[in-house]
């Protein structure tokens, strides 16, 4: 996502929710994306009030998630120590003002949209 965002001038804003500490947060921007503007949401307030769920057996451990794992670990991605609810979904929505006008719903833990392609989609929604 990062890379889109750079290459793009037009990408919206982009807000973080995660389930760690501040702390851990800061942590773990630093090294991945010092500019990033992101929410400690230990209570899990802002995941529960977008509707994301706790992912199924087969969200966690499926076929397709154990081939996105491969294909990240291929790429240099790892896990590193988990925090918060481990089974919680990933959620990514594109918020004007009170509305979600775009939203991505994940199959799976490993799934997630071509980022780059994202704000062509707001645009196709806005139309």
């Amino acid at each position: 996502m990062r890379q889109a965002v750079a290459k793009n001038p037009e990408y919206p804003p982009i807000l973080f929710f995660y389930q760690g500490t501040v702390a851990q947060g800061e942590s773990f921007f630093a090294k991945r994306w010092p500019e990033a503007r992101a929410v400690a949401d230990l209570s899990l307030h802002f995941y529960h009030a977008f509707g994301i769920e706790r992912a199924r057996l087969t969200q966690l451990i499926g076929p397709s998630v154990v081939f996105s794992a491969t294909l990240a670990t291929s790429k240099g991605h790892f896990q590193g120590k988990p925090v918060g609810d481990t089974k919680m979904m990933p959620g990514l929505m594109v918020v004007q003002g009170e509305n979600i006008i775009w939203q991505h719903n994940y199959d799976h833990v490993g799934d997630h949209p071509e980022f780059e392609d994202i704000p062509r989609r707001i645009k196709m929604t806005n139309e």
